[in-house]
């Protein structure tokens, strides 16, 4: 029985490539709905602002727990 490690080390090594070129797609998508987030989140705030004063109170109550559920960590293979 003969094992190739080159060809093993290479398709492991092709794998890999594929992996991490997935892995950065889904970052940058990721990053971009971050950004969309934060973008509405001005938006909302801007918007709040514009709102008589009793309205306000309400929406900045629905608004803060809609907030308080997004958590973001940065996790990176080595």
């Amino acid at each position: 029985m003969d094992i190739n490690i080159q060809d093993d080390l290479n398709a492991i090594n092709d794998q890999l490539t594929t992996i991490v070129e997935e892995l950065n797609k889904v970052n940058q998508t990721r990053e971009q709905l971050v950004q969309q987030v934060q973008n509405l989140n001005g938006i909302a705030m801007y918007l709040r602002g514009k709102l008589p004063p009793e309205e306000e109170a309400e929406k900045v109550e629905t608004s803060a727990n809609i907030v308080g559920e997004v958590e973001r960590t940065d996790e990176y293979p080595s």
